[in-house]
């Protein structure tokens, strides 16, 4: 775990710890949002949903006692330079290739279903009906009861073996770990999955890049699931998001598009005028081509703001109040910081 934490931290660019910790849980707070892009960790939103506050803070104290991070009293932490030469020490370490699709799904649900699945259809092929199903919530074994009686039984077991056949081809011309992951990782008739314990040792992988490989390799077959139809899609395609944004933000942003402004979206949608903003700072992070930058942010207000705050770094700049506030101020502050930040970055 400690050398998969410290992946996430920069010798040359202090990182909020918390920043971090709620990229890799999914804590979609704007701020968090915000300062992941600002980190270059965006793609890792929700890689590690699983991940406990207990077990960061000791993996964060640990490293902090070999003297490989060093955190401020903001709570802010940087490399070492032991810790960059610790790094630079793993020349094997995995590199994702599928993190673009960060917001496709939940991995460790689409990874109960698809378990579940695969041991259904493995059963189903050898006409065997007692069997212990693998332990996953109550709400994938009815998917997977509703997805069964609704295929034609007498083709399931083909199809879904040319559908995994044809996905393990392509994983592997990617990478033939991940192939080879997903298959092993599979139950089967008689057959129990590998753990990723087990995987890791036979691949020379260590376990904190096994964690980043699992995640990538189901985030690999959601973005297949997504584009190509057959009995996986049917499977999964409840569990994959047609887009990076919440569904209320999605219609935050229709009603925008359409011509409203903001105090009469709140209105329509019922809903608080803080809401529709962080809507929309929430599309300005993760989908600003879908905004209309130049009616929510008028290059009038820009001029104004980047007089304000004119360092070159959004990363330094500090909010300047403006009494009385009703959350404008703070809204025009965060959304010039976005789009500063990705003229930067661009």
């Amino acid at each position: 775990m400690n050398s998969y934490i410290l992946r996430f931290f920069s010798y040359h660019q202090p990182r909020r710890i918390r920043v971090i910790e709620n990229i890799l849980t999914s804590r979609r707070t704007v701020a968090n949002l915000f300062w992941g892009q600002q980190y270059g960790l965006l793609q890792w939103l929700g890689a590690n949903r699983s991940l406990s506050r207990r077990e960061y803070d000791t993996a964060i104290a640990e490293l902090v006692d070999q003297g490989l991070l060093v955190v401020d009293d903001q709570q802010q932490a940087r490399l070492t330079t032991a810790g960059v030469q610790y790094q630079e020490g793993f020349d094997q370490q995995y590199q994702p290739h599928f993190l673009n699709w960060y917001w496709l799904t939940n991995t460790n649900q689409f990874g109960q279903r698809l378990l579940l699945g695969m041991q259904v259809v493995s059963e189903l092929a050898y006409h065997n009906t007692r069997y212990a199903p693998v332990t996953v919530g109550y709400g994938h074994l009815l998917a997977v009861k509703r997805w069964l009686y609704q295929a034609d039984r007498r083709q399931l077991v083909d199809t879904v073996y040319r559908d995994l056949s044809q996905l393990a081809t392509g994983l592997a011309g990617v990478d033939p770990r991940l192939a080879m992951v997903l298959i092993d990782g599979l139950v089967g008739h008689k057959l129990a999955a590998w753990t990723n314990d087990q995987l890791g040792q036979r691949l020379g992988v260590t376990s904190a890049d096994m964690l980043v490989l699992s995640h990538d390799l189901l985030l690999g077959v959601a973005a297949y699931c997504q584009h190509m139809p057959g009995p996986l899609h049917d499977l999964l395609a409840s569990l994959l998001n047609a887009s990076p944004l919440s569904t209320s933000a999605v219609q935050t942003l229709d009603f925008f598009r359409r011509g409203r402004n903001l105090d009469q979206i709140a209105v329509q949608r019922h809903l608080k005028l803080g809401t529709v903003r962080e809507h929309l700072l929430e599309v300005a992070v993760l989908c600003p081509d879908q905004l209309d930058w130049d009616r929510l942010l008028p290059t009038s207000k820009r001029v104004a703001l980047a007089k304000q705050y004119p360092a070159a770094d959004v990363t330094t700049w500090h909010f300047q109040s403006r009494q009385p506030d009703d959350g404008t101020s703070f809204f025009d502050y965060r959304l010039f910081q976005i789009y500063q930040g990705r003229k930067e970055h661009e």
